[in-house]
């Protein structure tokens, strides 16, 4: 870290992104998620804006959601659910309910898009979280500290990676880079597939900030766990 820059400092973060981590964030995508959410199952609510039930389309209205509010309106070419919208109405939604976030998620990718709504989140303080999403390959540690450097040049707050870890090399090398790197960002690191389960108790255990679990019956990526599994990884 480089505490000089306050913009990327842990304690310019809300306060329910910063330590002691990992943050469990429980995604929800139905208004019965959000209905019968207790304030304990999650320190955040990703609301995934791309996959969201009829019910939850004038969202507003389900405003009591007792936990802060990270906003994803993810892309398809990373696992988004709306196959027809463009990048201007993306960023319009997302931009509609930003007075109710603490947290927004754009891709490293699309971040381009996005300049005037990132630097609106800034001001009014809501954290901006830079993604990528690897479905089949296994970046090495040079890509994710490409990755890195991009999201720090670029002022966001936490990085996430999500990747598809073939075999216990791939697992390692990510634990090698999160534990061995000194990164200039808070990083949430999670698998996908076979090796979800194993590599999101591995990571959190050894410095992710964020780890993310469904909040209803559908998992929002492969292998990914219950909010109620999350809590149980970590004794709470």
């Amino acid at each position: 870290m480089h505490p000089e820059l306050t913009r990327h400092s842990e304690v310019s973060l809300p306060k329910a992104l910063r330590r002691p981590w990992p943050r469990i964030v429980g995604v929800a995508s139905r208004a019965e998620e959000l209905e019968r959410l207790q304030g304990n199952e999650c320190d955040l609510v990703e609301l995934r804006l791309d996959a969201l039930d009829e019910a939850m389309h004038d969202f507003p209205r389900h405003t009591v959601c007792p936990q802060p509010l990270l906003l994803t309106f993810r892309h398809v070419s990373e696992g988004g659910y709306c196959e027809r919208i463009t990048e201007e109405e993306r960023v319009r939604r997302v931009r509609h309910l930003l007075p109710l976030a603490t947290a927004i998620d754009w891709e490293i990718a699309k971040l381009d898009s996005a300049r005037d709504l990132l630097a609106e989140a800034h001001a009014r303080g809501v954290a901006c979280i830079a993604s990528a999403h690897f479905w089949g390959e296994t970046p090495d540690a040079a890509q994710f500290n490409a990755l890195e450097k991009k999201a720090y040049e670029e002022g966001m707050n936490v990085l996430k990676i999500a990747f598809t870890p073939h075999d216990e090399d791939e697992l390692k090398m990510g634990l090698d880079w999160l534990t061995e790197t000194n990164h200039t960002l808070p990083i949430a690191l999670m698998g996908m597939g076979t090796l979800a389960g194993e590599s999101r108790a591995v990571y959190s255990r050894h410095g992710s900030c964020l780890l993310y679990g469904h909040l209803g019956q559908r998992a929002t990526a492969p292998g990914q766990w219950s909010a109620a599994e999350c809590c149980r990884l970590l004794n709470r």
